[in-house]
């Protein structure tokens, strides 16, 4: 796997926008997800909020804890080389967490 800068990750994701084909993301809800969408040849992997939170056993609607939030992405970004991107609504505050935590990771 090789191994990106989070810039080099940005920059390449913001290509993919813009690029001649469309940009499908798949939703990972967890590692393995994000591992398997990977494999299969996507070039970019986004989360769901609702896959998140049912593979940890809880309902959509931010029932889980910005902790396990947080872990699972980073957990996703240790096993995938491309970019990911994760939209999380209503929680402002986890954005600068999990920059700070992921970035060491």
């Amino acid at each position: 796997m090789t191994t990106l800068s989070q810039k080099d990750k940005a920059v390449q994701f913001r290509q993919l926008h813009s690029g001649p084909n469309i940009l499908v993301l798949p939703n990972a809800w967890d590692a393995a997800s994000a591992r398997v969408f990977e494999q299969a040849g996507f070039p970019a992997v986004a989360t769901t909020s609702s896959g998140v939170a049912a593979s940890l056993g809880y309902p959509d609607g931010q029932r889980i804890s910005r902790d396990m939030l947080v872990e699972n992405v980073i957990q996703m970004t240790r096993v995938v080389a491309c970019p990911l991107s994760t939209v999380w609504t209503s929680r402002t505050s986890t954005v600068s967490f999990l920059l700070q935590r992921v970035e060491f990771h």
